[in-house]
């Protein structure tokens, strides 16, 4: 049996820091390059790159807490210390995360190809996301997909092949690596074609961030409450140049003097959905972000709980 606390010890919640980029040498307590893996899955591969490489330090996105919990007991199992996994959309969080020239190489095994047309922008290098890379990766830096599908290989080169930031190579069918993925030694044994898609950064670009320098947990207090003006903000949109939020739902404890907001806002294309809490203090009203969610503390959090005080505020 695995101690379970210690294989948690590797995941990291961005959303409890208050300042960003992250500042990853504090984090790993050293400045060695970092690789990037997404969607790692088991963490297989992630887990055998960081104990043959302890003098690099592992970063690792994924969507699935039942992943992120098998990625950690491998961590904890083989006691890597150079590893890190965070739960979250990579295209977005990694323009929050990382500064400029950050990253040493990005690692993206076997994605799904979302093959739909209606799907296309679901998939990982679109152009907004390959100009993220060509921000957080270092001069020289590279990029380095693999997968089973050729029309999705093919696209990638394409995507890369266009951009003034990097070098696209060509690619290699069938390729052979000295780590493997699962999925990859079963594909190898069933002889089912593969192929390697490398892209070296050229030059430098600049994103813009949502997420930059110190931010504070947003919150408002207000003498009196309009109940009714409370009550009617159930599905009220609200949107102020890019920035917007909706509330979905409102909930409330009548006998407590406490309501709760579920709420979706958006900066620009950063959703998040959370809780606003909304209750009676002895002289006034509180309005704040509720514990059980910790949103990115981004303009549009900020926007929506001063605006919902603005709005509920009875002189």
């Amino acid at each position: 049996m695995h101690d379970k606390i210690g294989a948690l010890k590797y995941f990291l919640k961005p959303q409890n820091f208050d300042k960003y980029p992250l500042k990853w040498n504090e984090i790993f307590g050293n400045k060695r390059k970092i690789y990037v893996e997404i969607g790692f899955g088991s963490g297989e591969y992630m887990a055998e790159l960081a104990k043959e490489n302890p003098d690099i330090n592992f970063v690792g996105f994924e969507t699935s807490l039942t992943a992120l919990y098998k990625a950690q007991v491998k961590f904890y199992k083989n006691n890597i210390k150079n590893a890190r996994v965070i739960q979250g959309d990579a295209r977005l969080l990694i323009r929050e995360l990382f500064s400029s020239n950050s990253i040493s190489k990005l690692i993206v095994n076997f994605p799904c190809p979302w093959p739909k047309q209606r799907h296309k922008e679901r998939r990982i290098f679109i152009e907004s996301f390959i100009n993220t890379l060509a921000d957080v990766l270092k001069k020289g830096g590279t990029i380095e997909l693999a997968t089973d599908v050729d029309w999705y290989a093919q696209e990638v080169y394409e995507n890369f092949k266009k951009s003034e930031f990097f070098e696209a190579q060509e690619i290699i069918e069938n390729f052979d690596r000295p780590v493997k993925t699962k999925y990859e030694l079963k594909w190898d044994n069933e002889g089912r074609n593969k192929y390697l898609f490398i892209a070296k950064k050229i030059k430098d670009n600049k994103v813009k961030r949502v997420l930059e320098g110190v931010s504070e947990l947003p919150h408002k207090s207000i003498k009196n409450v309009n109940i009714e003006k409370l009550k009617n903000l159930k599905d009220k949109h609200i949107k102020e140049n890019d920035i917007s939020f909706t509330i979905n739902s409102i909930y409330e404890d009548i006998i407590n003097d406490r309501y709760l907001l579920r709420v979706v806002s958006t900066d620009g294309d950063f959703m998040q959905q959370y809780y606003i809490s909304i209750y009676k203090k002895t002289k006034d009203w509180l309005i704040k972000l509720d514990s059980t969610t910790i949103p990115y503390r981004t303009p549009a959090v900020k926007f929506t709980v001063y605006k919902i005080a603005e709005l509920i505020e009875t002189f």
